[in-house]
């Protein structure tokens, strides 16, 4: 694309003639138990059988099931630290900032390049590990910069039975699901689509917000292992969404917290509120994960029963997009103006869109270097039947989505992991909204606590039947953790 990138990347590669020093993924782990990262890694991030069991086990090594830690307590084993830095190039017809989340009125104008080094987050994981005979517990609270804390995890877990068949409980914030293989997390930075894309997230239309991974609400999980066998199940708290100034859009937000912060105060940051459409909903989820080879192979999957209260006018009773006596616009114009951003989420406008997600995600090694993965996911949502002039939501339909990827991960050398996948999603399976994706990618992990994840992804989004956007974009993340 440029020689800038070709710098970066140069310099990337020769990060792998950097000296070994001690191994660490997660360093605390590495210093209580006296482990190297292979013991529980493919390639970091990426889990192996033992390191799948030892976290569903509760952080404990096999032999260790119900027994009081041999070690007395040390904040040391019990913490670690991680910072992201990236640099980015993009080239789009959509550039960061602009105004209109779309192409105007489906043309798309000319492409802008963008280069950047920036700060992504620092991450902290204080009191993550086991403690008594059945306890564990993990934190993951992350900050970007002008940004507040946030929490990825933050849970409790029970544990009870033996190596190869035990009970397993959580109750707190944590991530969807724990995969394994084609459903663990990926090799390269970005995860694929139908995992992270919303349906719409624009004040130009009725918003539907969910997305599969990225939005850790708080709940209670119960489950059990047998053998090669993972089963699991939770209720909870769900997620909701409200308009963002900043972003001139609707933006989803998981419910941490409950209405109050305590005896009648005002409503809290990540609470749904108590007026608001289906507030008193809980989801639902639940996985199955079996494992078929210890380096990565298995078969997970995942379903998600949720709802949203989903806005259809501003509080003036203006339809999303429409005008009103003043001549304002109910969100944001297609030119980008914004106008009435006043949404209450009640019963007058809005609606509960009862949603549900299924995954399917298999990969099975071949030899001792290569790793096939795939998923396919199809979704389902409802929509008002006239969504511009109804009233009171007399009626729902709905709509379908899906989507798919393939991955092929080559292990060259534990320094050296590369790749590429393919990424198939449709939002709407009903409409030409089809999106598609390809991204090589190179994993440098140095086993120093330094890691090196470099990819390049073309982009292209289906806006109509002769129109698409196209994005360009090569990051070049690098990770520290001690």
């Amino acid at each position: 694309m440029s020689k800038r990138i070709v710098g970066v990347a140069a310099l990337a590669l020769l990060c792998l003639f950097i000296q070994e020093s001690q191994a660490s993924a997660m360093p605390m782990f590495a210093r209580k138990f006296g482990v190297g990262c292979e013991t529980c890694h493919t390639t970091i991030p990426a889990l192996n059988e033992t390191g799948y069991k030892f976290r569903a086990r509760g952080f404990r090594m096999p032999g260790t099931m119900g027994k009081e830690e041999e070690k007395t307590f040390d904040l040391g084993n019990a913490f670690s630290a991680r910072i992201q830095m990236r640099y980015d190039t993009q080239v789009t017809n959509q550039p960061n900032g602009a105004p209109v989340a779309n192409c105007v009125n489906g043309v798309c104008g000319p492409r802008t390049t963008t280069n950047a080094f920036s700060f992504m987050e620092a991450s902290f994981y204080p009191l993550t590990g086991s403690w008594g005979k059945y306890f564990a517990s993990e934190a993951e609270w992350s900050v970007s910069p002008e940004d507040f804390f946030e929490m990825e995890n933050a849970y409790v877990r029970f544990v009870k039975g033996n190596d190869d068949k035990f009970f397993t409980s959580r109750f707190g914030v944590f991530h969807p699901w724990e995969g394994f293989g084609a459903s663990d997390r990926p090799y390269s930075n970005v995860r694929t689509l139908f995992q992270t894309s919303p349906i719409s997230a624009s004040g130009r239309a009725i918003p539907y917000l969910f997305q599969p991974w990225g939005l850790d609400a708080v709940g209670a999980e119960l489950g059990g292992d047998f053998d090669k066998l993972s089963l699991r199940a939770a209720v909870l708290n769900g997620t909701f969404m409200r308009w963002d100034a900043e972003a001139n859009a609707f933006l989803a937000f998981p419910a941490q917290t409950g209405p109050w912060k305590g005896a009648n105060q005002a409503l809290s940051a990540l609470g749904k509120r108590f007026d608001s459409v289906g507030h008193n909903t809980p989801d639902f989820s639940a996985n199955v994960t079996y494992l078929l080879a210890k380096d990565g192979g298995g078969v997970s999957l995942i379903y998600y029963h949720g709802n949203m209260a989903t806005p259809t006018h501003c509080t003036d009773g203006t339809a999303i997009g429409q005008t009103n006596a003043a001549r304002e616009v109910c969100g944001v114009t297609a030119a980008g103006d914004v106008g009435t951003t006043d949404f209450d989420f009640t019963p007058a406008t809005a609606f509960s869109n009862h949603f549900d997600r299924v995954a399917a995600y298999a990969s099975y090694p071949l030899g001792d270097y290569f790793l096939p993965m795939g998923g396919f996911a199809y979704g389902r949502d409802e929509t008002p039947v006239n969504p511009v002039a109804f009233p009171t939501v007399p009626d729902l339909q709905t709509f379908n989505s899906k989507g798919a990827f393939v991955d092929g991960v080559l292990r060259l050398h534990r320094y050296f992991t590369t790749g590429v996948r393919y990424d198939y999603f449709q939002p709407n399976t009903g409409k030409l909204s089809t999106q598609w994706a390809v991204t090589p990618y190179v994993n440098i992990p140095l086993y120093n606590g330094l890691q090196i994840i470099a990819e390049y992804q073309h982009r292209d989004f289906q806006l109509d039947a002769t129109n698409n956007r196209q994005n360009d974009t090569f990051q070049v993340r690098v990770i520290f953790i001690q």
